[in-house]
């Protein structure tokens, strides 16, 4: 069953949730990621009429269109409010580089842009037979490394298996990205790919991923870092699953690109848990929203460590507690971790699942509220899209599906600079939700 099937069959069988919704004409493959009501860390198989709305919105309006609607005015970055005092805790980043969903259907591109810009700078298409599934950048904001997986992609997994990599680099404003094929080697099909991560100075790759899991026999965890020049395979780290399937960072076609950071050149950071297939929601309404990840840690090893296993040559620095957790990142000083949370609720006089960020102090375990979307009571979802040395500047995006049933034009998506609790705007030209898989600094 393709993903448009999955997806009008979701809607179909639970409209009484949301009403008038009409079925769907998707394309094949999206890079959509919903997560449902409460338990362990989930993420969505297929739509309900919530997430199926959601999709509409994040295909059929761009972002301005969607923030016409709330009679909200953009706020380029230049004209932020406290952006004079980014000398302070460091400048944000100059440029991006997005997944663009498709609106008619097919491959995924690339679109480059400048952040708080007025357009996109450029749109980077795939190769025929390919399609754009990741995207991770290094410091210096000019130098990104995308994935791609073949097109059409199999129907009924997270994600494909990437066949190919390529390098993207910014040159300047005015001047057309350039786009190099990488001799990283692909995957075979069945692969589950939980995060990637470009190294500060460009030179590395790092991939977790977990062969099998699509394929009906899972092989070990497996963390590698390639050499972006020579495509060789540096370091490769193991955990045994014993047949479980493992990992944590799974998007809904996309590969995450927070679930692994680099700490310094010599250190990298990840996340993983254990997964539960969907179907345990006592609630019938969100009981086929996605699937779950429970013991959900963030660990740090050493590329200098002799050994060849990731429990063994990774350390704990942080058990997540918040079942509800979309995206959990460290940041680079160590200090911190930030967890963006999603979650839905039919009941409309809920404030549980508004989308919130926290912040986590590594030291205590402490938790402070860095942002709330308030009122979102259908479905919600707030990512850390990117985050400097020690978050205290950060990217939100955040997608409200609240009464949705009412029309498209009442969910919406806000993207910017998050500060005391607020977020500012700012411009990210892509279509569809910004998460943590699709967009890089």
């Amino acid at each position: 069953m393709s993903v448009e099937d999955r997806l009008r069959t979701a809607t179909r069988a639970r409209a009484d949730l949301v009403s008038d919704i009409r079925p769907l004409d998707l394309p094949a493959r999206e890079p959509a990621r919903l997560r449902r009501a409460p338990g362990s860390r989930r993420w969505m198989a297929w739509a309900a009429p919530a997430a199926a709305a959601a999709l509409v919105v994040a295909l059929a309006l761009t972002l301005v269109s969607i923030r016409q609607a709330r009679n909200e005015s953009p706020i380029p970055a230049a004209a932020q409010p406290g952006a004079a005092a980014a000398s302070a805790a460091g400048p944000i980043p100059e440029f991006y580089a997005a997944l663009n969903s498709p609106l008619g259907g097919g491959p995924t591109p690339v679109v480059v842009g400048k952040t708080g810009a007025s357009a996109t700078m450029s749109t980077v298409r795939p190769p025929k037979g390919q399609s754009f599934v990741g995207v991770t950048g290094a410091a210096d904001d000019r130098t990104f490394v995308v994935a791609a997986e073949a097109y059409p992609a199999p129907p009924g997994a997270y994600s494909g298996a990437p066949v190919a990599w390529y390098l993207l680099r910014v040159p300047a404003v005015g001047q057309a990205p350039r786009l190099t094929k990488l001799t990283i080697p692909g995957q075979p099909k069945g692969t589950q790919v939980s995060g990637i991560a470009l190294s500060p100075n460009g030179g590395e790759l790092a991939i977790l991923f977990q062969r099998g899991v699509w394929a009906g026999r899972s092989g070990p965890l497996t963390l590698s870092v390639y050499s972006v020049s020579t495509g060789r395979a540096l370091r490769t780290w193991t955990q045994q699953a014993n047949g479980a399937r493992v990992g944590f960072g799974w998007y809904f076609g996309q590969y995450s690109n927070t679930s692994i950071t680099w700490q310094d050149a010599r250190t990298l950071a990840f996340d993983e848990g254990v997964y539960s297939p969907p179907g345990a929601q006592p609630n019938p309404a969100f009981a086929q929203l996605d699937p779950s990840f429970s013991d959900v840690k963030i660990r740090t090893l050493s590329l200098s460590s002799p050994g060849g296993s990731l429990l063994a040559d990774s350390k704990v620095v942080f058990s997540s507690k918040n079942s509800s957790c979309d995206t959990l990142q460290l940041t680079l000083d160590g200090k911190s971790v930030f967890c963006g949370t999603s979650g839905g609720s039919a009941d409309s006089k809920s404030s549980a699942y508004d989308p919130k960020i926290f912040e986590y102090t590594v030291a205590t375990g402490k938790s402070r509220l860095v942002y709330r979307r308030a009122g979102v009571y259908n479905y919600g979802v707030a990512n850390v899209l990117w985050l400097n040395a020690d978050g205290s500047r950060l990217f939100g995006g955040v997608f409200d599906a609240t009464a949705m049933g009412r029309g498209v034009e009442t969910g919406y998506l806000d993207d910017g600079l998050i500060s005391k609790g607020i977020l500012k705007p700012i411009i990210f030209w892509v279509n569809g939700p910004r998460s943590a898989g699709g967009i890089a600094f």
